[in-house]
């Protein structure tokens, strides 16, 4: 799971926790499922049987809580046990095609019971989600309420991300994948997967000053300028983040430059 926004490290530690666990339940699964892709559903749940749950295999599902973007579920997240239980459950939004496994709630718990150990591994999953969920509700009720329109896309690797010169409207956070920036054809850093970038050029209005593709199938969240200044005025923490990743490309030009001076002395 990702939190759309900086969440406390304590849920940081939780989200780990619960990744782990998860892996661990689903390792020697060996029940009857069904792989199907899902593109542009406002309710994903419309599309599977009232005692169907499921493993997501690829691409992100947006949970949205209110109307607003709250966090995406990820490669490897169950999704729809409150469901097939009867329990009040999310909205889940796909934008780009994903792969998930669905699997019959009755084969799903034959497999939890069958084992002590997978009996312990679904208890703890399930009281990690709600400690989860409890410590995302509260982080949330403590902040303005602020949602930029979150645009996801999926570009492949070798794709260019941002064009030198173009004109920027777009702040763009990598969700999954890693990329390269280039000046003038020299590359000159990368960014990460969790980095923010193309803020600067969309906060001055001046023109792109750099290239970034990607290295690799990359996910991307694109924000509005205008809405990704309400979000750093909602949530602060945001801008230490985008410095920090600044920072970090400073540095890595100022080596660059330093190497480049020395070859040539």
């Amino acid at each position: 799971m990702l939190f759309l926004g900086k969440a406390p490290e304590a849920t940081h530690e939780l989200l780990d926790r619960l990744e782990l666990l998860g892996e661990r339940l689903l390792q020697d699964l060996n029940v009857p499922t069904q792989l199907r892709a899902f593109s542009h559903e406002s309710q994903l749940f419309d599309c599977f049987d009232s005692e169907q749950l499921g493993i997501v295999r690829s691409g992100l599902v947006t949970i949205v809580n209110s109307g607003i973007d709250a966090a995406c579920l990820q490669p490897g997240d169950i999704i729809g046990l409150s469901r097939v239980f009867g329990l009040p459950y999310a909205q889940l939004k796909v934008e780009e095609e994903v792969e998930i496994e669905l699997i019959q709630r009755d084969d799903f718990m034959s497999y939890v019971q069958s084992e002590p150990h997978r009996q312990h591994r679904f208890t703890n999953y399930l009281l990690t989600s709600l400690a989860l969920y409890q410590g995302f509700l509260a982080h949330y009720h403590r902040q303005t309420q602020v949602q930029a329109p979150t645009g996801f896309e999926h570009v492949q690797s070798g794709s260019v991300i941002i064009k030198e010169g173009d004109l920027a409207d777009t702040v763009y956070q990598l969700m999954s994948g890693s990329a390269d920036v280039t000046v003038h054809g020299v590359t000159v850093g990368e960014v990460l997967s969790g980095e923010i970038f193309g803020a600067m050029a969309a906060f001055t209005g001046e023109q792109r000053n750099a290239t970034v593709v990607a290295r690799e199938d990359c996910q991307l969240l694109a924000i509005p300028k205008a809405q990704f200044v309400d979000l750093i005025k909602a949530q602060p923490e945001i801008a230490i983040s985008l410095l920090d990743n600044m920072s970090r490309r400073i540095k890595s030009l100022n080596e660059q430059v330093s190497s480049a001076q020395r070859q040539t002395a």
